[in-house]
């Protein structure tokens, strides 16, 4: 009698159903991956432009009060805060001119940058001695990042800078980021 060789049907279903469990299981793995690693991409991306766009406002924010070679020229306070904790304007000597310039006629030339919160971002002026009018400059892209909270604290001996942020398209990758900035010239 001749042995046969090979599979029989029911050891074949087997290995069918074990291989499709195993591909399956594969496959899932490599969507939760992927999901993972966008995830992570967008949080980054999103720490990376908040950090960059917050770069500017930090770096003033230490040289309020400069005046080159003479302090005691100061004509108004280097920082201000208005109530709602959620705009700053800062003065310092940004040409070494030795004292602090505000041009009401051309405001980019003026020593005065501030910082303000409104509409979920973050904006920028120069030249501007209150947080209300003239043109602004968003920090962020207003269709990518939504800034959900941004406060602006005096502590003691420097500056609580404090701001939550999420994506317009992914809500649930947020990022939030609470700064103490040290003045290098007023305290």
């Amino acid at each position: 009698m001749l042995k046969a060789s090979g599979y029989s049907l029911f050891e074949m279903l087997i290995s069918m159903i074990l291989s499709s469990l195993i591909f399956i299981g594969m496959t899932s793995f490599y969507i939760q991956l992927q999901t993972s690693i966008m995830q992570y991409y967008q949080k980054t991306r999103l720490q990376q432009a908040i950090e960059l766009g917050l770069a500017g406002m930090k770096k003033d924010i230490k040289r309020a009060g400069f005046i080159a070679n003479n302090p005691n020229k100061m004509t108004a306070k280097a920082i201000e805060i208005d109530k709602q904790s959620q705009c700053i304007i800062v003065r310092y000597d940004s040409e070494i001119r030795n004292s602090w310039v505000w041009d009401k006629f051309n405001p980019m030339a003026s020593d005065i940058f501030t910082y303000r919160y409104k509409k979920n971002n973050i904006a920028y002026r120069t030249g501007s001695i209150d947080c209300v009018d003239g043109k602004w400059e968003n920090l962020f892209d207003s269709k990518e990042i939504k800034i959900t909270d941004f406060t602006i604290k005096q502590l003691p001996n420097a500056i609580s800078l404090s701001v939550t942020a999420e994506l317009r398209k992914n809500k649930q990758i947020k990022y939030h980021i609470t700064e103490i900035i040290k003045n290098e010239n007023r305290f």
